[in-house]
């Protein structure tokens, strides 16, 4: 299973719960995690890099690493952390790449959608919507 796709312990524990008593399960996991198999701080840095080169904004992000079961202080950790200007620069080029093809107001939708935060939109819409009115 580990082969093929990366658990959060969360995850691996559902997923072996129907075939293992839950002490063989903490066994199971504390081997993963001696052999580095299993890491929810690693996984939740993967998953936000990734998520971030693929135009997704920190609320998206944060709630990708809530449904897979990160734990609550490693997303604080990687709130505290986060690349808020490298937000703003991914939400810009998604809002220049579609501003002629789309209506303001959808375009906020999209931007909204794709988790960019409040901040982070109300910066584009200063600096390219209120120039132009």
């Amino acid at each position: 299973m580990l082969s093929r796709r990366r658990y959060s312990e969360r995850e691996l524990r559902d997923k072996l719960s129907g075939f293992a008593a839950e002490e063989e399960i903490d066994e199971i996991l504390q081997e993963c995690g001696r052999r580095k198999y299993l890491d929810d701080s690693s996984l939740a840095e993967f998953l936000t890099g990734k998520h971030i080169n693929n135009g997704k904004g920190y609320f998206y992000i944060s709630s990708i690493l809530n449904k897979r079961g990160i734990p609550g202080e490693i997303i604080e950790r990687i709130r505290d952390n986060f690349d808020f200007n490298r937000e703003l620069a991914v939400a810009e080029e998604f809002f220049l790449k579609n501003r002629k093809r789309k209506k303001l107001s959808s375009l906020l939708f999209s931007l909204k959608n794709r988790g960019f935060s409040p901040h982070t939109i109300n910066r584009l819409m200063n600096k390219y919507v209120k120039r132009n009115e």
